[in-house]
């Protein structure tokens, strides 16, 4: 594998160094560390994992990389402010609890000019109640308050109630009050795009399989099997990458448990990969033993021209990429070969052939719902992938009475204006080539290996509800039939021993001068019972409801049955 040679590494490296003792603050003096290096590679990919860190900054190019963690606001801000190092093709900037740190979100949101909205929602504090119960309470009281001091026969107040009573409550609890994590818990295919003239925003929720972990879901949605994590991933003009991650786990402030910590690890799997990526040691062992970790960031093959020519623009839109692809962790939910919903509709399956029940039905409706959930999250990563490679073009009506103005227009409004070209006042990050080819691979992958596998478990789902439906029916007509055959067998009973009552009622009259003795009374006995016999015999065969060889046939299975399980039990 080509790499860059040593003296370009080092002449970089020496770029970077000079780059950061130009500020006057320590943090950055100290504290970005060489990521290639090999003696520092294990420390740093411990403080990727380790669930007290806050923050990191990496700055690389094709031959070095730098990067920096927990860096103290004052810090980050500097770094902000200045230029990037000129050897840097691209920066990434990740922030774990956002909550935490505010003030970084700040500079970050003067740098690139965030919305004030989309600055609030990425400072939500999770640790807030996600569910209100009081909220019902506190509507209702507001309501009894209103409509003391308001007229009752008023239009208006009528249009107020009955807008009141049909509005939902927990809508009120999560949109109304403003807190992200409230909005998300409800809705977990719920999804952010935002564009602005410096960067483009996503907001996503990761989905991660966590049911065997020990842990029980303590958000209460609607996969318990599944662990929510919300995402804000941002490209940004000057090739700054900004990952903004929730903590699965506000409350523990960083002692968490042995099954947390595996959940956690689990929740940053993706992330400690592309980091891990960019790293060039041991690029060759990774090759063999990992290659799902070499990402086409830093580690290429050639040196082409024409690939050389574009891996300055490429590495920020395929960072880009790379950590909002995150396919281990959320589409091998339904896609792998033994899912977990595979298995448990082919254990449905056999249980209802065995002995189908309505509780089969209930666990079929739960999984249908979860399947749903599934579908529209997807659904959300094909809509977040299409508002990015939509096209968004600029037409006379956008340019109307603003100070965009063609390039190849020859007025010039500089002495009444600024002027701004056609292309500096679009919303948004152009992607490049690399990366836009790589997002509509990943749709078809959604498409092909998730929603299909959604769609097919769900007719599964489907077909197995009406297979249960019509197995309890078959069941049942079943057990009717024995019943009536039991029912049958009873009344033929009591219809052959009916002539031997007669007889027998006969014989015990005292008639005068008759007299019987016990060998005339038995050979009667016997005579009418095997008549009675035979005319019920041949009325079962003319009617085609004769049991006698099926109560035969019964007797001899259960006798054979049971002598070969005695059989089976002495060896």
């Amino acid at each position: 594998m080509e790499t860059a040679s040593e003296p370009d590494a080092a002449e970089t490296a020496h770029d970077y160094q000079s780059y950061y003792q130009c500020f006057d603050d320590p943090a950055i003096h100290h504290g970005f560390q060489n990521l290639d290096d090999p003696a520092n590679l294990r420390g740093l990919m411990h403080a990727v994992e380790d669930s007290h860190t806050q923050n990191f900054v990496i700055d690389f190019d094709d031959s070095t990389a730098y990067v920096a963690f927990n860096l103290p606001a004052t810090a980050s801000s500097a770094l902000l402010d200045a230029e990037h190092p000129e050897a840097s093709n691209a920066r990434w900037i990740n922030i774990y609890s956002p909550h935490h740190q505010r003030t970084l979100l700040e500079s970050l949101a003067k740098r690139y000019d965030f919305s004030p909205r989309l600055l609030a929602l990425m400072c939500s504090d999770p640790r807030q109640p996600r569910r209100s119960s009081p909220v019902s309470q506190e509507n209702t009281t507001l309501r009894k308050v209103w409509s003391r001091h308001s007229k009752t026969g008023s239009p208006e107040f009528e249009v107020e109630r009955g807008s009141d009573e049909h509005s939902s409550i927990s809508s009120y609890g999560s949109a109304m009050r403003g807190n992200l994590y409230r909005i998300i818990d409800d809705i977990w295919h719920y999804s952010s795009v935002d564009f602005g003239r410096s960067y483009v925003c996503l907001g996503y929720n990761s989905l991660y399989g966590t049911k065997d972990s020990g842990v029980d879901d303590t958000g209460g949605g609607p996969l318990p099997h599944c662990t929510r994590v919300w995402t804000w991933l941002l490209l940004c003009d000057d090739s700054t990458v900004i990952t903004i991650c929730e903590d699965p786990f506000p409350y523990a402030a960083g002692q968490l448990s042995p099954p947390e910590r595996r959940i956690l690890k689990e929740t940053r799997r993706n992330l400690v990969n592309v980091f891990r990526s960019l790293s060039r040691v041991d690029e060759d062992a990774l090759m063999v033993h990992n290659p799902m970790t070499l990402l086409p960031i830093r580690t290429r093959l050639g040196d082409t021209v024409e690939e050389t020519a574009h891996r300055e623009s490429d590495a920020p839109g395929l960072l880009f990429y790379y950590l909002f692809e995150n396919w281990h962790n959320s589409y091998t939910l339904i896609t792998r070969k033994e899912s977990r919903y595979g298995v448990e509709l082919g254990d449905l399956r056999k249980q209802m052939f065995e002995s189908p029940k309505l509780c089969h039905i209930d666990r079929l409706d739960t999984i249908g719902k979860e399947l749903g959930v599934l579908k529209r999250h997807y659904q959300a990563y094909n809509r977040i992938v299409d508002r990015l490679l939509e096209p968004r073009m600029i037409t006379s009506a956008s340019l109307q009475n603003s100070r965009v103005v063609s390039k190849a227009s020859d007025t010039s409004l500089d002495t009444v204006r600024p002027r701004v070209t056609e292309k500096q006042s679009m919303l948004g990050v152009s992607l490049s080539s690399a990366a836009r080819v790589r997002f509509k691979r990943l749709q078809d992958v959604i498409d092909l290996y998730a929603l299909n596998e959604v769609e097919e478990y769900s007719k599964q789902k489907e077909s197995l509800v009406a297979m249960n439906f019509s197995l309890i029916a078959m069941k049942e007509t079943l057990a009717m039939e024995r019943m009536s055959q039991v029912t049958l067998l009873i009344t033929k009973a009591t219809i052959l021993f009916l002539p031997v009552s007669l007889m027998s009622g006969y014989f015990s009259i005292g008639l005068a001068g008759a007299k019987y003795t016990v060998t005339e009374y038995w050979t009667c006995f016997s005579v009418v019972l095997f008549l009675s016999w035979i005319a019920l015999f041949v009325f079962g065969v003319i009617s085609g409801s004769a049991q006698t060889l099926a109560f035969f046939r019964s007797i001899w299975r259960a006798l054979r049955t049971g002598v070969m399980g005695r059989v089976v039990r002495n060896d």
